[in-house]
């Protein structure tokens, strides 16, 4: 071989080693650029890489560090993962893929305050692009993001065979209230077929993961853009505290522990909408006040038939509480706790409501929010605790052994809900409640309360207050009838006391009636006082039917003295009065 030839030999080795470096080291870079522009364009939003190899002969993509979205908290995120390409991405449109494997990604959805789902538009809008692309130190990103500004509004298609996702993170943000919520969920394992992207056929697939410290399992269709479900749920031991966000935006209650669980449908859109059909379980429940007080507590809980569409409706066919514990306590200043556990701190506290809500027609007839129906509650082995801590020493009722249901309890019927429980107050002695109420306009409610052998020690404070007596004994049957109709309750309330004890006085100017001689003169030689006592009220104020009671007196005194006249006159002397 001449010298010339072997030059040019060299010349030719030395031009392919060349470009075989040039591949080697540029290659990688183009392939990362072309791949980030091309994403860009088809995702309508910044994509980067910071790795991306590719096999031809495979047609496989291994890439590192995904990032798509904002540069400081983007909407996708995934650390290692590989896609097998179709052919037709070469010279169709968008992006075609026929599987794509996720290892550890990541997704963070936001609720804007006003505005839809971030990933409904895919995370952000132009400006938002402009700061990420600011923030990116990437001269491919900033090239990435440029294109993908000018291209926004015409962004291409993207199908998705098939795609595998291990030991993901899904983020949930919510800006909606007055205050951020938010909740996550880890572990989750995700195989999704079918996607294509502005189809109106989402993916197929099954989502496993863990939230709140329990399990949950989504199986059906399931859609990123626009974001749509219709899935099948299966849920256990989900914490109940995950809830607490949402629930400092409506009520001053706390969860101190309990868990969640159930089996349903789930279904959800883009347009906010959110719905589930199908059971529930709560287990060892748990609810403080503001000031960590215990409020209620629960074993068990089971509803089923339940049909929730958030902002529109509830319905439960059947619930079973076991064991529920609620207890009610009125302050020193007169505030009642369930009333401002609840949110009402005006009516709470004895005030008035803001005039907003009073001045609402819908507040005062009680139609606003969503409709509530309940086919039948049954309550087993339930307790009542009640405490007035405005009476010196304390009233204390402590109702234990309820039982009971309610049947037909919905807030836009015409038809009033049933009630009936029963149960036995501390010593023993038996307490029925029993009624009906109804929502309409106006609010129609009948109470009725029947209790036997109920020792008075046990209300004493209230008595002292309204007679200015000590009582050291005495016994109550009680049949208090209330009638509720709108702004005006009344009530006819006949209580029979035995063997009534008075003590010292107390207060002298609760009264300038003779009580002990009344008292010893009303119970004669039965020790039997049998009163009814009529009461109208209103929201302008009270009356009680004095003439009645008197009247009522009277005769019974009358009856005693012509009965038992030696009996009854020695009872007026022995009062002391």
């Amino acid at each position: 071989m001449s010298t010339s030839a072997r030059r040019g030999s060299f010349a030719a080795l030395a031009v392919i080693a060349v470009l075989a470096l040039a591949l080697y080291f540029a290659g990688p870079w183009v392939l990362r650029h072309w791949a980030q522009n091309h994403f860009s364009q088809t995702l309508g939003q910044p994509v980067r890489l910071s790795h991306l190899s590719f096999n031809p002969f495979t047609k496989t993509a291994h890439f590192s560090n995904l990032r798509v979205g904002e540069a400081k908290t983007p909407m996708i995120s995934v650390g290692h993962g590989e896609a097998v390409f179709e052919w037709s991405t070469l010279w169709q449109s968008g992006v075609h893929l026929a599987r794509v494997e996720l290892d550890s990604p990541r997704l963070h959805l936001v609720s804007p305050a006003e505005g839809d789902l971030n990933v409904t538009r895919l995370g952000a809008d132009d400006s938002a692009q402009d700061d990420a692309t600011q923030s990116s130190g990437d001269d491919a990103a900033q090239s990435s993001s440029d294109d993908a500004s000018e291209s926004s509004s015409e962004t291409s298609s993207l199908t998705v065979a098939q795609l595998e996702a291990s030991d993901g993170r899904l983020d949930w943000i919510d800006r909606r209230g007055e205050t951020e919520a938010s909740v996550s969920a880890f572990g989750i394992d995700l195989s999704l077929e079918n996607y294509a992207r502005g189809s109106d056929t989402p993916m197929q697939g099954e989502m496993r993961g863990e939230l709140g410290d329990g399990t949950f399992t989504l199986t059906g269709r399931f859609g990123i853009s626009p974001f749509t479900g219709d899935l099948d749920l299966e849920a256990d031991g989900v914490a109940l505290a995950i809830v607490q966000p949402w629930l400092d935006q409506a009520a001053a209650l706390r969860v101190e522990k309990g868990r969640i669980g159930g089996t349903g449908h789930v279904n959800f859109g883009e347009a906010g909408t959110l719905g589930y059909q199908g059971g529930l379980e709560l287990n060892a429940v748990a609810l403080q006040d503001a000031e960590g007080a215990a409020l209620f507590s629960l074993d068990h809980g089971g509803f089923e038939g339940v049909d929730w569409q958030l902002g529109d409706h509830l319905s439960v066919d059947d619930a079973t509480l076991r064991a529920p514990d609620l207890t009610a306590q009125v302050s020193p200043q007169g505030a009642l706790n369930l009333t401002a556990a609840l949110g009402d701190e005006a009516q709470a506290s004895g005030g008035e409501s803001s005039g907003e809500a009073s001045s609402d027609g819908a507040s005062a007839n009680g139609d606003t929010g969503m409709p509530l129906a309940l086919g039948q509650l049954m309550i087993e082995q339930g307790r009542f605790q009640f405490e007035d801590r405005r009476m010196d020493p304390v009233v204390a009722l402590d109702v234990t052994d309820i039982e009971g249901e309610i049947d037909a309890f919905a807030t836009r019927s015409d038809e009033p809900a049933r009630f009936r429980f029963e149960g036995a107050e501390s010593d023993g002695t038996p307490v029925t409640l029993k009624g009906r109420i109804g929502f309409n306009d106006p609010l129609k409610a009948h109470l009725r309360l029947l209790s036997r052998q109920l020792t008075l020690q046990q209300f004493a404070p209230y008595l002292r207050k309204l007679a200015g007596y000590r009582i050291e004994s005495g016994i109550a049957d009680l049949d208090l009838d209330y009638h509720l109709d709108g702004e005006r309750l009344s009530a006819r309330n006949h209580i029979v006391l035995h063997r009534l004890d008075l003590g010292e006085e107390v207060d002298a100017s609760e009264t300038s009636l003779p009580l002990k001689n009344l008292v010893a003169l009303l119970q004669g030689e039965s020790g039997k006082i049998d009163l009814d006592i009529p009461i109208d009220t209103t929201i302008d104020g009270s009356r009680v039917d004095v003439s009645v009671v008197v009247w009522q007196a009277v005769t019974e005194s009358l009856e005693n003295l012509l009965t038992s006249p030696v009996d009854t006159l020695q009872a007026v002397i022995n009062s002391g009065e």
